[in-house]
């Protein structure tokens, strides 16, 4: 248990370390209950040496200098380190994700959050994919600077190139309406609009693909089988409720419907599969061999 509460304080440190000099955010370092653990993070914490600007340029240029080296003769070393960074990362970027969905913000906030984050988007595809852009025009002369028709985003297949249009709702859309027969819900009207202007951005983006292309100088999209997807609403509470819910979108073979909390159930699964990875790592690596 030493071992490990040592090792555990000296990880997260040494991730402080580098995410400053990487622009990351820190990870707070936490007291926890082994009793050695609490005097090394209290000896982190009343430690106030810090690097000056000369230092901290030497450690750059160091670490710059070598990065090749050190991947070839240490390549565990440094991957880990990076899935930690990347851990931390994820689970702050969770914890927003969480805070926002709580805080009820329009479409306009949900749409520059995914536009800033787009691995939320690479989630919602069973493939690899690239973002075209926000505020597509799939229906005007060029895909960018106006038109009649805009989507949320466009997005396309890393590998064939094949296009997908992007509809982001807010969470607090709702999903299923009033109970017309025993157990049975019928879907909302924002959820029916919301899946008809998906195809109809579909629609006038295949019919007019040809000529955007022409005028927007952007021939590396294609229009094969354009898949639609929409963001909205969350997972309704109740049994009769989910069962109709999924019932109907089940059926919508041409709109593939995604809620926020799935989306943010992804990312949940997303960290704790890089956390489990970094677990077995450490329980193969013998103590001797540690990076820190």
């Amino acid at each position: 248990m030493g071992q490990i509460a040592g090792r555990s304080v000296k990880k997260a440190e040494a991730y402080n370390f580098f995410a400053e000099i990487l622009g990351r955010p820190p990870i707070p370092l936490e007291m926890g209950r082994h009793r050695l653990r609490k005097l090394l993070t209290r000896a982190v914490l009343n430690d106030d040496k810090n690097l000056s600007e000369e230092e901290q340029e030497k450690v750059i240029g160091i670490v710059t200098r070598n990065i090749r080296s050190i991947s070839e003769s240490q390549p565990e070393r440094l991957m880990r380190l990076q899935n930690d960074l990347e851990l931390a990362n994820l689970e702050g970027f969770i914890d927003r994700f969480r805070g926002m969905l709580e805080e009820g913000h329009g479409e306009a906030v949900w749409q520059k959050f995914f536009d800033a984050n787009p691995l939320i988007l690479s989630l919602a595809f069973g493939y690899p994919i690239i973002k075209v852009g926000p505020q597509a025009s799939v229906g005007g002369r060029k895909l960018f600077g106006g038109g009649e028709k805009i989507t949320d985003f466009l997005v396309k297949n890393k590998m064939t190139n094949n296009a997908a249009v992007v509809e982001i709702k807010t969470p607090g859309a709702k999903l299923v309406k009033r109970e017309f027969r025993s157990g049975i819900f019928s879907p909302s009207g924002t959820l029916s609009e919301s899946m008809v202007q998906a195809l109809d951005q579909r629609y006038q983006f295949q019919r007019d693909i040809f000529g955007i292309k022409v005028r927007s100088g952007i021939h590396d999209i294609e229009t094969y089988a354009v898949q639609c997807c929409l963001v909205i609403g969350t997972t309704p509470e109740g049994g009769d409720e989910k069962k109709s819910f999924e019932l109907f979108r089940g059926n919508s073979k041409d709109v593939q419907i995604l809620t926020f909390d799935e989306l943010l159930e992804k990312l949940v699964q997303l960290k704790d599969l890089l956390a489990s990875s970094d677990d077995t790592a450490d329980r193969l690596v013998p103590e001797e061999d540690l990076p820190f």
